[in-house]
């Protein structure tokens, strides 16, 4: 299959970098968001808003495209899919990232504004809006932490070629 020529790669490392930088921010966004107190229900009720806005607008976009463009990189150019263990540990974090958010905060962060829309200054004290904030500004920091370190090895490419490994 013919290769990405040199101008090629360098428009598709922009359109990555720009993609994983939204990504990146826009998790973070989220996490910070839940630091916010909030001491009426319409206010929990608007951070839960404001987190499922960043969460469609920006987070997901961004997480589906990085995943094409990581598609991209994979078939027309050198990098490969597998052929460096950084490639493979940044395609199994990455897509784990996206499941969880996908399978797991998500969900919980519909049920939170779904109560706290109804439930307003009930919402405030209630034990289910509670325990999913945790657990989503838990995740939310670990996905956070996750996508940092993506970047990180993206810049340093650590470990050998996969194929060079020695038993």
């Amino acid at each position: 299959m013919k290769k990405l020529n040199a101008q090629g790669l360098k428009i598709l490392k922009s359109i990555h970098f720009i993609l994983v930088m939204l990504w990146t921010v826009g998790v973070i966004a989220m996490a910070v968001l839940f630091l916010m107190s909030s001491h009426s229900g319409d206010e929990l009720y608007t951070k839960y808003k404001a987190i499922r806005f960043i969460d469609d607008v920006l987070v997901v976009p961004s997480a589906t495209l990085t995943i094409l463009v990581g598609i991209v990189y994979g078939v027309w150019t050198n990098w490969g899919f597998f052929k460096y263990r950084w490639i493979t540990v940044k395609w199994i974090l990455g897509i784990a990232i996206v499941i969880v958010g996908t399978f797991i905060l998500s969900p919980m962060l519909d049920s939170n504004l779904a109560i706290t829309n109804v439930g307003r200054d009930l919402a405030l004290a209630d034990a289910k809006v509670e325990e999913q904030g945790a657990y989503l500004f838990i995740l939310g920091c670990c996905s956070s932490l996750a996508l940092v370190f993506l970047v990180i090895i993206s810049v340093f490419k650590p470990w050998k070629k996969a194929q060079t490994r020695k038993k």
